[in-house]
């Protein structure tokens, strides 16, 4: 197999908070009065999306699209011995596998190919203009709110006694800019890889991110997506500027739009 870096395709988007939203962070310490389930975030007190949340979010979605096309797909399990995900365990399953190529893997002693991971998920921080005047008379705290939550008593109907607690989520309308995937391209069969991650933010959309999303929290959105493309050689010759003749999307700015217009996007990978 030969390995080297034939460019770089940079994913630039903004994402935009559809329902509230909690990805967990540290409490700090307790506090009189806190909040019992804090969300992350950066040195100045602002929440922020983990590159770690996003790309962990974006493997378990395709992997529970690829698991739909291979029985025995799940095979990997935790130390009590639950399945937990999937990882590739020899060379004939990880040259074949989208999963493992895109998202990296740890490698095992039967591996004998590189596993170089295909993709990069940066941090991404708050867009503090998207938090309007008008939405901060209605927070509880500078950047977030905070929800009541509760356990019911499916029987009676009733709050459970005790299970009341407080969860600070991210608010609707919130927008998370300059967010930025770079997927690197080693051999040509990457460039249809890249279809994956299109289908993974595409797949996101309609299911959420951070905790609590079966009650409602976490659906975002992509968008005013920009598609760059940057070869070997103009890393080597340091012309890899944003610019325009480097964009190649063609105006498609949402993920479903770059599912659907990926030939023309790989048509221009060269």
């Amino acid at each position: 197999m030969s390995i080297k870096l034939l460019g770089k395709v940079l994913i630039k988007s903004t994402i935009e908070v559809k329902t509230g939203m909690r990805i967990g962070g540290s409490t700090g310490g307790l506090k009189i009065g806190g909040v019992d389930l804090n969300v992350i975030t950066d040195p100045l007190g602002r929440p922020y999306i983990p590159g770690s949340s996003l790309k962990g979010k974006m493997r378990s979605l395709i992997e529970k699209k690829q698991a739909s096309n291979d029985a025995n797909f799940w095979n990997k399990r935790d130390r009590q011995g639950n399945i937990v995900g999937h990882e590739c365990t020899n060379s004939n399953s990880y040259t074949k596998c989208p999963v493992c190529k895109v998202w990296g893997i740890l490698g095992g002693n039967e591996i004998s190919v590189p596993t170089l991971t295909r993709i990069i998920v940066c941090d991404t921080y708050l867009d503090t203009s998207s938090i309007t005047d008008e939405m901060k008379e209605n927070l509880e705290l500078e950047w977030t709110e905070v929800k009541f939550e509760t356990a019911i008593n499916r029987i009676t109907g009733t709050a459970l006694h005790g299970s009341l607690r407080q969860a600070e989520r991210v608010p609707a309308g919130a927008r998370f800019k300059d967010s930025e995937i770079i997927f690197n391209v080693f051999e040509e069969s990457d460039k249809d890889l890249l279809k994956d991650v299109f289908v993974a933010m595409e797949l996101l959309e309609h299911d959420y991110l951070g905790g609590m999303g079966s009650r409602g929290y976490g659906r975002i959105q992509f968008k005013n997506v920009e598609v760059y493309w940057n070869t070997r050689k103009d890393y080597e010759t340091g012309n890899i500027d944003l610019k325009p003749e480097r964009k190649i999307n063609n105006g498609w700015d949402i993920p479903s739009k770059l599912v659907q217009n990926f030939a023309f996007l790989k048509s221009k990978l060269i």
